[in-house]
């Protein structure tokens, strides 16, 4: 989210009102006295239940912060417990470079309007594997909620398609399989404007089928707003080769709305990619 698109309606053509400050996305904070400023920053709401939940992540090339506030309520200051946590995640080696909060710590979001979010935060973070500690101080972010209307990429650099509803859609991204204590992790992740479709598989072992609904995720975004995102509750994800740097393979699933209010379901068919894939 970077900036925010002014419209004109032709009704009574006045200009949207507009801010230069919810353009604004940023993270920061520093890890045992060293900043790190994340180059990229987002925050959504969804409802989990009866309650409201806010997620707040930031991150700069591998390395990054994780916000979750159960039971969100708007501005005010949060204590990090086993409901709300916060996560500096040093690396893409699952548990291993993951430090999570303890029950020291804390949240204070000091505005929180339709447009922005802004807060601070510091947390004591523990490595659960190696059992290492990091000091998080000083941690503030500003977030823009205004979504961006990203233009939709060329057809000729689509590397996946499948059908939204029966839509022939496609999508350009890349597919990377990491090593965690859990097994390898097979995440591929595309993107079209605003629609995303992202795939996912723990205890990855090459190419085969694999139940996206017990093995992993397969999601559907068809936009940036809080109701927009969609969740494989059924599907499939067919690997049929992972050699030279390249996987191959099809897909399907039947994702209900993140929003449990919303009773709409997108059929995701006839899917396939083509994608770059890496391993690390």
């Amino acid at each position: 989210m970077a900036f925010l698109c002014l419209l004109f309606t032709t009704s009574c053509n006045k200009k949207i009102d507009y801010h230069p400050e919810w353009d604004v996305s940023i993270m920061s904070g520093k890890v045992d006295g060293v900043l790190l400023q994340c180059s990229s920053a987002s925050a959504q709401t969804f409802v989990v239940g009866a309650k409201k939940t806010l997620q707040i992540i930031g991150n700069k090339g591998s390395s990054g912060f994780s916000i979750m506030i159960d039971d969100f309520k708007g501005a005010g200051t949060y204590n990090l417990s086993d409901q709300n946590l916060a996560t500096y995640l040093l690396g893409t080696s699952g548990l291993q470079d993951a430090y999570l909060s303890s029950s020291s710590g804390s949240v204070k979001i000091t505005s929180y309007t339709e447009k922005q979010i802004k807060g601070v935060f510091e947390f004591k973070g523990q490595n659960i594997v190696s059992l290492n500690t990091k000091n998080i101080t000083e941690g503030q972010f500003t977030i823009n909620l205004v979504p961006v209307k990203i233009p939709e990429t060329n057809s000729g650099t689509n590397n996946l398609s499948a059908k939204i509803d029966g839509v022939t859609t496609g999508f350009t991204g890349e597919g990377i399989s990491t090593a965690s204590p859990v097994g390898n992790l097979l995440s591929i992740v595309t993107a079209n404007g605003e629609k995303r479709i992202i795939l996912s598989v723990i205890g990855y072992k090459g190419a085969g089928t694999y139940d996206l609904a017990n093995d992993g995720t397969g999601a559907y975004m068809k936009d940036q707003t809080a109701t927009g995102s969609f969740s494989a509750e059924t599907g499939t994800l067919v690997v049929s080769s992972d050699a030279g740097g390249k996987i191959k393979g099809t897909f399907s699933f039947k994702a209900p709305n993140e929003d449990y209010r919303i009773q709409t379901t997108v059929n995701v068919t006839d899917g396939t990619f083509d994608l770059p894939f890496s391993k690390k």
